[in-house]
């Protein structure tokens, strides 16, 4: 008897040995986008996060590394 985890029911439940090797659907999506529009959204947040706290060390960087003015 072969198994697979449900996603929907959250367990074990019976499946055909081709089902059980091979669970991911063939439809050309990359694993982290298979689960539709949430997967998406997590997805554009995390890359737009990445990209602003990227410019907002560069920033950092850049005042970091300007002489302090003599008053």
């Amino acid at each position: 008897m072969y198994y697979k985890f449900s996603g929907f029911a959250q367990r074990l439940v019976g499946a055909t040995a081709a089902a059980a090797y091979n669970p991911q659907k063939a439809d050309g999506l990359p694993v982290h986008l298979k689960r539709g529009v949430p997967d998406r959204l997590l997805y554009r947040t995390t890359m737009a996060l990445t990209i602003g706290g990227t410019i907002y060390c560069l920033v950092a960087l850049y005042l970091a590394s300007q002489p302090r003015q003599q008053k």
